[in-house]
């Protein structure tokens, strides 16, 4: 039986308010699917899923650009219009307004109705608004003028005594992952260099500072640091060695920079761990489709997966960093795939809906853990809304009705086997032009203690108070009625590697691993169309086991998982390319 919390199984007097939109019905941290075209009422499942009670860990994914734009075109593209992402069936779910401050003389500031990434995330981390560019800083007269610092979720938990970790597709010290444990002026002065720090000299160690984002990143001792960004921490310090050297030899970091040796550490006994797996930003899921005036793309084009060499992906990373920070006292985790809004920016269609599918795989990983751990919490959100649009088929031309579909289009194949276009016109069609941040609200969803606190409309700094946990709330009686908890089904997530060499598929074979909850039987089989390639049973709880295949295959094979338990059976699947 999964752990349901204590509200699994309890006296129903609730009636579910307006502004909770549900996709799932969740307790304890198992999420359970509803149909679009679903019949019975929820009210009850909805208030068996609150629990007032304060997290004991918050796993926090934020999809950097994530509005429901972009959502709704990678659903569309990976699943059809019917699907669901995991994202999509967490129980409470809201709208959340990102605006921000410009400088000026104060208090009352003037207010930034399109914001970038830096004062969106000091948001979330702090619980106070600021200016663009300015990370975990309050704001000030002017952009060079540095503000007061305002201290993080992380840090707080931090004081705790409760482990911390920071996950990342960007570089490591991009804005996003350093709203978490920064404070400076300007997000541009991420590396200690001279160039990196020229806008900010009084930031600088040698003028008193707190030195640069790398810099204060592992001065923060956070356990665990996993993304791209090399470059920034080779970069000399004021007192001479590289960013990187002074984590290694004054906060004993451990240097990963492979999947392979990411995978290898198992423990946080010889000190925490600083994973620089890129020079800079880690490499998109698909191959770059970018918008063109012409309409890019058309009816039968579909994504190219990329090739990432070594890089682990975000499920990857968000998969050890779970296992390393996981112990008695708690921990506080941020997760961002931060490529959305990066290729958003550079008008790739692809590359954007790829990283979505990402962040749905990161949630898989943290939703498995939460099965087992009741006590935390998960949010997923976006930072700021973004250009992407969906329209009218027919690219950048106005078609029969009118419409037009945008300064610069691309058009996808998407799951229903229909074309799908996308467009972008928040800058110029032309080569080096960076499409816009936009001011809209965006979505937030939430399972576990407190997640409630996410629904309606609410200001992303709303976040930090939930995430360090309300009062809680004393929940209103009601009829006498019991409504009995169902019996969860399993919860599955499941990586494996996108591609394979026909060799190493005939040895060492593919490695698949799987973490599941709530099952009694675990099978992983590999398919080639509907003939069965290879297969393994697992423990009731996943684990990862080696599919080899003797004969010769090529094109795309099926990795499916299968867990069956008492609440039923439950699938997931991945594809996997034969090269070579």
């Amino acid at each position: 039986m999964l752990g349901l919390n204590l509200m699994a199984r309890r006296r129903i007097g609730l009636v579910a308010t307006g502004g909770l939109a549900l996709g799932a019905i969740a307790l304890g941290g198992a999420v359970y699917a509803v149909s679009p075209g679903f019949t019975d009422d929820r009210s009850a499942d909805l208030a068996a899923a609150i629990n007032p009670e304060k997290p004991k860990s918050v796993i926090l994914l934020i999809g950097d650009g994530t509005d429901d734009s972009i959502i709704t075109a990678a659903r569309n593209y990976e699943l059809g219009a019917a699907g669901r992402f995991a994202l999509d069936d967490l129980p409470f779910t809201g709208a959340m307004t990102t605006y921000g401050l410009k400088v000026g003389t104060g208090p009352d500031y003037p207010i930034n109705y399109v914001s970038d990434s830096a004062p969106t995330a000091s948001g979330w981390s702090t619980g106070k608004k600021t200016v663009d560019s300015r990370l975990s800083q309050g704001p000030s007269t002017a952009n060079d003028v540095p503000g007061t610092d305002y201290e993080t979720v992380l840090e707080k938990y931090k004081k705790q005594g409760k482990r911390t970790g920071n996950v990342s597709t960007a570089e490591i010290t991009d804005a996003t992952p350093a709203a978490a444990a920064s404070h400076i002026n300007l997000r541009a002065c991420q590396g200690p260099g001279p160039i990196d720090m020229a806008t900010c000299p009084t930031a600088k160690k040698s003028a008193g500072g707190k030195g640069s984002i790398a810099e204060q990143l592992v001065d923060h001792k956070i356990d665990v640091i996993l993304g791209g960004g090399m470059n920034r921490y080779a970069q000399p310090t004021d007192a001479g060695p590289t960013a990187l050297a002074y984590a290694q030899s004054t906060h004993k970091y451990q240097l990963v920079q492979d999947k392979s040796a990411l995978d290898g550490v198992t423990t946080l006994d010889n000190g925490p761990i600083l994973g620089l797996f890129t020079p800079g930003n880690m490499t998109p899921r698909y191959l770059p489709l970018t918008a063109t005036p012409a309409g890019a793309g058309g009816p039968n084009t579909t994504c190219q997966t990329a090739d990432r060499g070594t890089q682990p992906s975000l499920a990857d990373m968000t998969d050890k960093a779970i296992e390393l920070l996981d112990n008695d006292k708690g921990f506080f985790l941020q997760v961002e795939s931060a490529m959305v809004d990066k290729q958003e920016h550079s008008s790739d269609a692809c590359g954007a809906i790829g990283d979505v599918l990402e962040l749905d795989n990161a949630l898989k990983v943290a939703q498995a853990y939460q099965a087992k751990h009741p006590d935390t919490l998960i949010i997923v959100t976006g930072d700021h809304a973004h250009s992407t649009q969906i329209v009218p088929n027919g690219g950048s031309t106005t078609d029969a009705t009118g419409a037009t579909g945008g300064k610069a289009t691309a058009t996808l194949k998407t799951a229903d086997g229909d074309p799908m276009t996308i467009a972008y016109s928040t800058a110029p069609p032309v080569a080096g032009s960076s499409q816009s941040h936009t001011g809209s609200q965006i979505r937030v969803a939430a399972s576990g203690p407190q997640a409630a606190n996410v629904t309606g409309t609410i200001d992303q700094t709303d976040l930090f108070t939930t995430m360090l946990g309300r009062t809680p709330s004393k929940l209103p009686s009601g009829p006498t009625t019991t409504v009995p908890a169902p019996t969860p089904a399993p919860v599955v997530a499941l990586l494996a590697d996108s591609k394979i060499t026909a060799k190493q598929l005939r040895s060492p074979g593919l490695k698949v691993t799987t973490n599941v909850a709530g099952a009694t039987s675990v099978k992983v089989t590999l398919l080639n169309g509907g003939k069965t390639l290879a297969s393994a049973s697992t423990g009731k709880y996943g684990g990862s086991v080696r599919l080899k295949v003797r004969s010769s295959v090529k094109g795309t094979l099926k990795v499916v998982v299968t867990a069956k338990g008492p609440g039923g059976t439950k699938t997931k699947t991945a594809s996997v390319k034969v090269t070579r």
